[in-house]
């Protein structure tokens, strides 16, 4: 059985590596989209979103909020129009992404002490800008609020210091936690690499059945598996697991350090939490593997469904307000629970202790798949025990 074991691992890794497609999609794919994934958010925040302004007003005070719009450093003053349709316009060209309306009257209402209202007019088709343009005029009218109000109380005789403190007496510390820069990059990425390594490795492994199958179909020379269905199986994980923690190291040790993500756990800890990981992926590949008639259908299948892994496994939208069955059906895919104690570990420095319930459902889900791998070799493939050598 060892004899037969340590055979198996060989002919699956001769096989990785002497298919073009498999060793791309297995090793290449990986390395690539570590580094070009990461690309268009390695500025990790948006900044110096286009605004077109509208000024009806006109007045000294209305510059002003111009001028502080225009040196926030979320926004950017593209163009100042004369009306609001020379406005959506710019909107409409993609030359702009919002629009600030300064009313008429704007200084008079202030300089009388009323309460006067600018109107702000941001594309929502894109969230993560119109969050960032939001926010930057937010700040920048409230800035400007704070300065009128305490102009006129230093006016009726107060102090610099009474003034700014009747005109804000409770002050808010915000601390960003374990995302201290709010960056794009550090919140997707980490959860993608996961992501990346389940789908390539489904893929692959689907690619190599699928060959094997054409191969015997086509009688073309294959090399042996030996021994029985679970010597077999056994046999394919042990080399794909090999393979891919090398790639986890990989991520860690150089992905990570590359794009300065942070990393709160060792390497040591990372390792013994996505073993399990790891191991439930080769065995729900193998799994479908037996599904596959062609080395094409498992691109199709496995890519198709990798947006399905995206939206469930928690990082885009939170679990919470999924309905209760898709939580349930999502728990069956390994990312789900990989990326969640992952992301915990990694970022938010998490002890074992806290991700062990993700830890013990991986451990279930590798038995769960054992069992479905070796029925699937067994009855669904009709595998012989011994496969030879055809020419």
């Amino acid at each position: 059985m060892i004899r037969h074991l340590f055979c198996n691992i060989f002919a699956e890794l001769n096989a990785i590596f002497r298919d073009p497609g498999v060793l791309i999609i297995m090793v290449g794919a990986v390395v690539f989209y570590s580094f070009v994934y990461p690309l268009p958010y390695s500025s990790e925040v948006l900044k110096q979103v286009p605004l077109s302004i509208v000024d009806y007003d006109r007045s000294a005070l209305s510059r002003q909020l111009v001028r502080m719009t225009d040196a926030s450093e979320l926004l950017r003053v593209v163009s100042r129009d004369p009306d609001m349709e020379a406005a959506r316009r710019k909107i409409q060209a993609g030359r702009s992404s919002g629009i600030l309306v300064i009313p008429d009257g704007f200084e008079k209402e202030v300089l009388q002490g009323r309460k006067t209202t600018v109107s702000a007019y941001v594309d929502a088709t894109y969230f993560l800008v119109y969050r960032q343009a939001m926010t930057g005029l937010v700040t920048t009218v409230r800035t400007l609020s704070a300065g009128i109000e305490v102009s006129r109380f230093k006016a009726g005789g107060w102090s610099n210091e009474k003034a700014l403190t009747d005109r804000s007496p409770l002050n808010l510390i915000s601390r960003s936690l374990f995302n201290s820069h709010m960056g794009y990059a550090t919140y997707i990425v980490p959860a993608v690499l996961l992501l990346l390594l389940q789908q390539t490795m489904l893929i692959g492994i689907g690619m190599l059945s699928g060959t094997r199958r054409e191969h015997r179909q086509e009688k073309k020379a294959v090399i042996p598996l030996q021994g029985g269905p679970l010597v077999r199986i056994l046999g394919r994980t042990i080399a794909c697991m090999a393979l891919y923690l090398v790639h986890i190291y990989f991520f860690y040790a150089v992905v990570y350090q590359i794009w300065d993500f942070p990393l709160r756990a060792g390497f040591l800890d990372m390792f013994v939490f996505l073993l399990p990981f790891l191991l439930s992926v080769v065995l729900l590949g193998q799994f479908l593997a037996t599904f596959f008639k062609s080395r094409e259908s498992s691109i199709i299948m496995i890519v198709w469904s990798s947006m399905i892994a995206v939206l469930v496994s928690g990082f885009s939208w939170p679990v919470e307000t999924m309905p209760h069955w898709i939580r349930a059906v999502s728990m069956l895919l390994p990312s789900t629970c990989g990326i969640s104690g992952g992301l915990r570990m990694a970022q938010m420095g998490a002890s074992f202790s806290h991700v062990m319930n993700e830890w013990l459902c991986m451990w279930g889900l590798s038995l769960f798949y054992l069992v479905l791998a070796w029925i699937s070799t067994r009855v669904l493939a009709k595998v012989p025990e011994k496969e030879s050598l055809t020419s």
